[in-house]
């Protein structure tokens, strides 16, 4: 959205989990420089919070025209609707927090960041507008291209290591049975892999998909036991390969389709 016209960094690089991110000195720096901080939000990224506070830049606390929490015009999944306690497991009280992986999602993102720039940088809004529209181009006719893709995945089941997919299930109508852990951050037990070998038909193809930054081991013996495909996927931008947002959904999509 910014082409030319920004220096973009990026505080963690590739697929990780977001959990086990340890703020660094030189975050510190990158966030006291920046003009616009953009965050994911729903607390998968609270490590940021303190980064704020350390650098002291005034345009990036909440509320300041620096700061974009990118989550707060998404329309969110699984937001649980009891009580959470810790016999739930890592449950995201918020909902599932990969939202990134609906690539309408990305659209509402980029709109925020062009709101954002618009603000920063006024004298540059048409530039930022004309981007826009041409990512929103590029994205519109890339989902007619992927739903055709992945089309062959329909009658498919598909079981994941953890609940990373969600979105991207949601947006190309894909049938998930369920995970490999019991729970959000609790590895299976004997008892669950049993239950969850009973939901899956033999008579239909099966495909078994772990994010490349959980176990791969339980999930690879899993798919041999049932005689279905095991992917290990990347879920983000700046894996090896893939440099783009637009590639990200390449990637992904031709990884998974027969």
């Amino acid at each position: 959205i910014g082409g030319d016209l920004v220096e973009t960094n990026s505080l963690v690089h590739g697929s990780r989990n977001l959990h086990h991110i340890v703020a660094k000195p030189s975050m510190v720096m990158k966030v006291k420089k920046a003009d616009l901080l953009i965050r994911l939000g729903m607390k998968q990224d609270a490590w940021i919070d303190g980064l704020i506070t350390v650098a002291r830049n005034p345009l990036l606390f909440p509320g300041k025209s620096g700061y974009l929490d990118a989550s707060q015009a998404i329309e969110k999944l699984e937001v649980p609707d009891e009580n959470i306690d810790g016999s739930m497991g890592d449950i995201h009280i918020e909902g599932n927090p990969h939202y990134w992986l609906d690539p309408k999602n990305g659209k509402i993102i980029a709109e925020q960041i062009k709101e954002k720039l618009c603000l920063i940088d006024p004298k540059n809004k048409k530039d930022y507008e004309k981007n826009l529209l041409l990512f929103n181009n590029e994205i519109d006719q890339k989902i007619k291209i992927w739903k055709k893709t992945i089309a062959s995945l329909t009658d498919y089941q598909i079981v994941t290591y953890h609940a990373v997919w969600s979105y991207l299930f949601d947006a190309f109508n894909l049938n998930c049975l369920g995970t490999i852990e019991k729970l959000p951050g609790i590895p299976p037990t004997a008892k669950h892999l049993h239950q969850l070998k009973q939901k899956i038909n033999s008579q239909k193809p099966t495909l078994i998909i772990t994010a490349s930054y959980y176990p791969q081991l339980k999930s690879k013996r899993f798919a041999e036991e049932i005689n279905a495909k095991h992917v290990t996927l990347a879920a983000n931008v700046m894996d090896p390969k893939i440099p783009s947002y637009v590639q990200l959904f390449d990637y992904m999509i031709n990884s998974i389709t027969p």
